[in-house]
């Protein structure tokens, strides 16, 4: 039906359409709440955050698919006289990313981009980072052959992925805490290529690739709880996964065993670096 609008919790849609669903501003939302505890990390420290990129004053750094583009106004004192430039396929997340922007961040851009054409010359970029894009992108093999074209030689790359079938929901019915995990998985365009990246990396000629893990564990219903779990109810119900009456006893078992203090939550990330020497 033409006019009608993406549902915002449409997994393998939803992030590469941002400005086509429902609620656009859900999205700007859903990066706040989600990132506050890596954002607040990176604000007490920024040279210590970002030192596995190694960035230095007068470098390139490209964030391909900034959102609101937090981290870029980090890193753009860092890289002075250099520039930090982001990218997104969404308009909203770009006009939110300038809106924050202040006058005294005039090293920082924001433009609309798509990774699968990055609008950067060949070789002019030291430094970029792409943080939870690749699980949404179709052709993920073409946006990181993207990333080797525009990084100049010794240039680094840095990439940040959940391995959404790493996650753990303790359910009382065992099953459907399984089934939560597959659906995750599954219903996301790419939910298992931190899997793949390294050897994806190294097919384009990336090297001295570095892999580092960080599980993440939540006792009680936090910003992955709220902007993640319970959204994605409504989706498993539109697609039958779960059935009403499992979707709402899910979520009701969750509350309760954090009423109880028996919540927990556990999902692995994973930060891989690559270099490029040649």
């Amino acid at each position: 039906m033409k006019g009608t609008r993406i549902p915002s919790t449409a997994f393998a849609d939803a992030w590469i359409n941002v400005d086509s669903t429902e609620d656009p501003e859900f999205f700007v939302q859903l990066l706040d709440s989600t990132r506050a505890a890596l954002l607040e990390r990176a604000r007490r420290s920024p040279t210590e955050f970002f030192a596995p990129l190694d960035v230095r004053p007068g470098h390139r750094v490209l964030d391909v698919g900034c959102g609101t583009g937090d981290f870029l106004r980090l890193l753009g004192p860092l890289v002075a006289p250099g520039s930090a430039a982001g990218i997104d396929l969404s308009e909203t997340m770009i006009a939110e990313a300038r809106r924050r922007t202040g006058a005294d961040s005039s090293n920082v851009s924001f433009q609309v981009g798509n990774a699968l054409d990055l609008p950067f010359e060949s070789g002019s970029i030291d430094r970029l980072t792409a943080t939870q894009v690749l699980l949404h992108i179709p052709d993920s093999a073409t946006a990181i052959a993207e990333m080797w074209r525009v990084l100049a030689p010794e240039g680094v790359v840095a990439f940040g992925e959940f391995d959404w079938g790493t996650i753990a929901v303790e359910c009382t019915n065992r099953e459907l805490g399984r089934r939560f995990t597959r659906l995750a998985c599954d219903e996301l365009r790419n939910g298992l290529i931190v899997r793949e990246l390294p050897w994806r990396l190294r097919n384009v000629g990336f090297d001295r690739i570095r892999v580092v893990p960080e599980v993440q564990v939540s006792l009680n219903p936090d910003a992955f709880h709220r902007w993640f779990i319970e959204p994605s109810m409504t989706h498993f119900k539109r697609i039958g996964g779960f059935s009403p009456d499992e979707a709402e006893f899910f979520l009701g078992d969750l509350q309760q065993r954090a009423s109880q203090g028996r919540y927990f939550c556990s999902r692995t990330y994973y930060s891989i670096l690559g270099s490029r020497s040649r």
